[in-house]
């Protein structure tokens, strides 16, 4: 939905009972440094904190993946939400009634393609099922059978069976669903020949179920031997972003709404397969991610459920590397991690085949604290007989005891590692208080000067930037009566300079404000201007440089339009206007000469 939905003065209103600080707050812990606070950024994996809000401009920026925005793009990326709903969201919190916006037909049209895509989804998952429950869907039958999956578990998850690659297709057409709208839902995959065809073809089928019970794509597995990869899911739409999405939290959400309280604990496994069976045995606590890396926006999935989770990711190499992230990336959101290792490299669905569910509770109960899980993987790198490695593993061992918050917690796991190294806790204490934790820079200078090559280029472009992020962030320098003769060119870069004439002493532009009034996302010049990076010593004159540069720019475009104009003078109008550009050459030569001092 356009911003244009509601008046830049509603939304000024909103935001401004909204705080962006405290709004970042709820969702992150933040840590103030100098006039900015910090945090670890929710949109990217990071160690280190390079995720910035500006209270004063009331907006955010990470330095590491560059995302950015005021208080209500960070209520929709973070919430996962569309526009409109991180504007109820806040409105909510804040107090405030949203305007009635019935007539606005660009939210019209954009609830109406999300109903259709929504409505397209559920059809073809209940043609999957049903195609799995009749005679053609037998194969697949078979195949779940041999998995050990029963009956209860199939409609419990919605399992289903694309037969074919035209059969759920040409089945929606038939329900009146526009081939568009199929391509919209990501159910039809087009050839290079051009021919559209189902995107889940010959695979049992899951259907992904958000919180709200809302199909918003699928997960597809294939049952016989070919040369397609194992699993399928369902590419980016305007309602699925596998970033996102967690099979079975939708039964857990139930299980909470029953429970009238959080779950006490959450299972997390790799498959879905994995999710069926542990079902199947009594575990009705346990969700998968998608075949894919564990994200900040799962976390805080999790975290609206749980406060405790139990990582039972598979026993091979690659399941440990993936244990080891995982942690990494649930700890800032302040859930309790434990660790269950699965033996002999196996799946939760090979243990329990091979053994019990009595073994597995067993396997569940004397789980390991996720530090204390690390420490020991950690270890295993390290040949600790060595006094060359055993000093490495103290170091390492250090450094991530370091990120723990309280001393009781480090005091806990320096004994841990006592226990593997013989190395006397206070000499491990006294280490661990050496260790320095690298600050996050308040700028990356070379990284955040510019965005767009195009824009590190020309040099008038450049200028501009330095006038309006000059103005934007209120330097001394930066005086608005001295730009009464200034012009741009590009239009956002018009649209903010108004914005920032409005600006006054009650009322200020503030960064937050731009984001009101231009698709920042979309436009390169004023993502530079709000990434622009100042020098205070020679602020000044490279202020009065790019006002020249500006005035430069005016005289040369003066002088393209006369040049043009000789094509077509005669005798006379040909030496007015040689007399013109003479002039201009001079100022330009003044102006040039005024610079270089």
């Amino acid at each position: 939905m356009s911003n244009s939905t509601f008046t830049p003065e509603w939304k000024d209103e909103l935001k401004s009972r909204s705080d962006i600080v405290s709004t970042v707050s709820k969702y992150l812990k933040l840590e103030r440094k100098g006039k900015n606070y910090w945090g670890l950024c929710p949109f990217h994996y990071e160690k280190t904190p390079s995720f910035c809000v500006n209270e004063v401009d009331q907006f955010f920026k990470c330095f590491g993946c560059g995302e950015s925005g005021d208080v209500i793009t960070f209520v929709r990326k973070f919430e996962g939400v569309d526009f409109m709903q991180a504007i109820e969201i806040l409105a909510k919190n804040a107090g405030m009634e949203v305007p009635k916006i019935e007539n606005n037909q660009e939210l019209k049209k954009q609830k109406e393609e999300k109903e259709q895509v929504l409505q397209a989804l559920r059809a073809a998952a209940m043609f999957y099922h049903k195609t799995l429950m009749s005679e053609r869907g037998q194969v697949c039958m078979n195949y779940l059978k041999n998995r050990g999956v029963n009956s209860t578990s199939i409609t419990n998850f919605g399992m289903g069976y694309s037969p074919d690659f035209e059969s759920m297709k040409n089945a929606l057409l038939k329900q009146g669903f526009s081939l568009d709208t199929l391509k919209k839902a990501g159910l039809v995959d087009t050839s290079a020949n051009g021919k559209t065809y189902d995107a889940f073809a010959e695979r049992l089928t899951f259907p992904l179920i958000n919180t709200y019970g809302d199909v918003i794509g699928f997960s597809a597995r294939i049952i016989e031997n070919k040369d397609f990869a194992k699993y399928k899911n369902s590419t980016q739409t305007i309602v699925f972003d596998k970033s996102h999405v967690i099979f079975g939290i939708n039964l857990i959400k139930k299980l909470r709404n029953e429970l009238h309280s959080n779950v006490p604990r959450i299972i997390l496994v790799e498959g879905q397969l994995d999710v069926v069976a542990m079902h199947q045995n009594g575990f009705n606590n346990t969700v998968a991610c998608l075949g894919t890396a564990l994200t900040p926006f799962h976390a805080k999935e999790l975290k609206k459920m749980t406060d405790n989770i139990i990582l039972l990711l598979d026993g091979d190499g690659a399941g440990q590397k993936a244990t080891m992230r995982s942690i990494d990336i649930l700890r800032p959101s302040g859930l309790s991690i434990k660790v269950a290792t699965l033996p002999e490299k196996l799946d939760p669905d090979e243990f329990l085949k091979k053994y019990s569910k009595e073994d597995m509770q067993a396997l569940l109960d004397n789980a390991v604290e996720a530090m204390e899980y690390q420490l020991q993987t950690i270890a295993q790198n390290y040949d600790l007989t060595s006094k060359e490695q055993k000093a490495n593993y103290i170091k390492s061992a250090l450094a991530l005891i370091k990120t723990l918050d309280t001393d009781a917690e480090k005091s806990i796991y320096l004994d841990s590692v006592r226990k593997l190294t013989n190395i006397p806790v206070d000499v491990l204490r006294q280490d661990l208080d050496n260790i320095k934790i690298e600050k996050p820079k308040e700028i990356d200078e070379k990284r955040n000067l510019f965005i767009k090559e195009n824009i590190e280029k020309d040099a008038f472009i450049i200028a501009d930037k330095f006038i309006l992020a000059s103005l934007l962030y209120k330097k001394p320098w930066a005086k608005i009566e001295e730009c009464d003769n200034v012009s741009f060119i590009l239009p956002d870069a018009k649209t903010l300079f108004d914005y920032l004439k409005q600006s006054t002493p009650e009322k200020p532009a503030l960064v937050g404000g731009v984001f009101d009034r231009i698709d920042v996302d979309n436009s390169p010049f004023v993502q530079s201007v709000i990434n622009c990076t100042f020098n205070d010593e020679t602020g000044q004159k490279v202020w009065n440089d790019c006002l020249v540069k500006n005035e430069q720019r005016q005289i040369l475009m003066e002088k393209d339009e006369l040049e043009k104009q000789l094509s077509t003078a005669n005798v006379d109008e040909r030496k007015e206007i040689a007399k013109k550009l003479f002039e201009l050459d001079i100022k330009i030569a003044k102006l040039k000469a005024k610079i270089n001092n």
